[in-house]
């Protein structure tokens, strides 16, 4: 397969995560993971079925709704960077807006070996104080 290919079928792969995690597609999310995945974020790493399983628990115990927007996507080889918006709403109804980066590294058969996701921890915590105390 071509680079071109290659990595049009990366950022496919990409969008469709994306849309299957706006979706809550919790059955067919762990399918984008190799069986030995890392995901790192918050200076935690997860590691398998396992660690994808506990960050989905995480995440969609914490987020009832969410919209992720594409600001800017870089594929080469088999790495993916995407800048993207976040906009969600909290279980208590809270709206946050959270720009944050991720870079996913994928193995030979298309699956995400390496999820690393980035973002403001202050600038994420602000957000939710805010709204919170507003309320």
């Amino acid at each position: 397969m071509g680079n071109n290919k290659r990595e049009n079928l990366i950022i496919k792969l990409s969008m469709d995560f994306d849309n299957d995690l706006e979706s809550k597609n919790l059955e067919k999310l762990p399918s984008y993971f190799s069986d030995d995945c890392q995901i790192e974020l918050l200076g935690r790493t997860l590691k398998g079925q396992e660690g994808i399983s506990e960050w989905l628990s995480w995440f969609f115990s914490n987020v009832d709704e969410l919209r992720i927007v594409i600001i800017n996507v870089i594929v080469k080889d088999n790495i993916l960077f995407e800048e993207y918006a976040l906009n969600a709403v909290t279980a208590e109804g809270t709206r946050i807006q959270s720009r944050q980066a991720e870079v996913i590294e994928f193995d030979q058969c298309n699956k995400i070996r390496n999820l690393r996701l980035y973002f403001d921890r202050i600038d994420f915590a602000s957000n939710l104080l805010q709204h919170s105390v507003s309320r």
